[in-house]
C-alpha cells in the first residue's frame, strides 16, 4: 500500500527569483498553479511567489513603513499562504485573499517592531507597469523624506488605498474588490489621503 502523500516544507522564499512576469491571463495561471500544488506539486507554489513577490512587498511595505518589516512582513505572509492555500475557495480571485493576509502580516509587524519612521526604501516602491510613482516624481532627497514619513502617519484606512492606487497601480474598482468596501468608500479615502499629504507638505513648505 503506497504512503499518503504529505505536503512539502515551505520552500526558502528569499530566494525564489522575485521579478518573475505575469502571464497574459494571471487568474488562470493562479487557478492553475493553485491546483498543481494542492495535487502535490510544489512548483506551482513557487510560481505564486514569484508572480506577485513584487506587488505583495510593494504593499507591506506601505504598510509596515521600512524595508526590513516589508521584507519579514512579506515572507510571513507567504508562508501563511503555504499553509492556508488547501482552504482557499476555488473559484476566488487570489489576489484579494493574498492581500489580506500581506495586509494583516504587514500591519502586525509594524506594531510589533515600531522600526518604520525614518527609512525611505524608495527602490521598492515602484508601480507594476514600471511607472513613476509620487515618490519619484517628487523632487529632491528632502522632499522625498517628508512625503514619506506623511504617508506613515496617514490612517492605515487612507493609507493603504493610497499604497494601492499610487504604488501598486490599481483601479478604484479593483481597489474596492480587494478591501471588500464601495467604490465612492475608495474615492473618499483617496481623496482624504492626498488632501491631507498636500496640507502637510504645504504646511512644513511654509514653516
Amino acid at each position: 500500500m503506497n504512503e499518503p502523500l504529505r505536503p512539502a516544507p515551505a520552500p526558502n522564499i528569499a530566494a525564489v527569483d522575485r521579478v518573475g512576469e505575469p502571464p497574459p491571463d494571471p487568474a488562470l495561471a493562479d487557478a492553475h498553479d493553485i491546483a498543481r500544488f494542492l495535487a502535490g506539486d510544489q512548483a506551482g507554489y513557487e510560481a505564486l511567489v514569484r508572480r506577485y513577490w513584487r506587488r505583495a512587498h510593494g504593499v507591506a511595505l506601505g504598510l509596515a513603513g521600512s524595508g526590513d518589516d516589508a521584507m519579514d512582513a512579506t515572507q510571513k505572509a507567504f508562508l501563511r499562504v503555504w499553509q492556508a492555500l488547501p482552504r482557499f475557495r476555488e473559484g476566488d480571485p487570489f489576489y484579494p485573499w493574498l492581500y489580506r493576509i500581506v495586509r494583516n502580516c504587514a500591519l502586525n509587524q509594524r506594531r510589533d517592531e515600531k522600526r518604520h519612521r525614518g527609512d525611505v526604501p524608495l527602490e521598492f516602491v515602484n508601480r507594476p507597469d514600471s511607472g513613476p510613482s509620487p515618490l519619484d516624481e517628487a523632487e529632491g532627497e528632502d522632499l522625498r523624506r517628508r512625503l514619506w514619513e506623511e504617508i506613515q502617519k496617514l490612517p492605515v484606512e487612507q493609507r493603504e488605498v493610497l499604497v494601492l492606487h499610487q504604488f501598486q497601480g490599481l483601479k478604484y474598482r479593483e481597489i474596492a474588490a480587494v478591501l471588500e468596501i464601495p467604490i465612492g468608500t475608495v474615492m473618499s479615502r483617496l481623496h482624504a489621503a492626498r488632501s491631507r499629504l498636500a496640507r502637510r507638505l504645504e504646511a512644513e513648505g511654509g514653516a
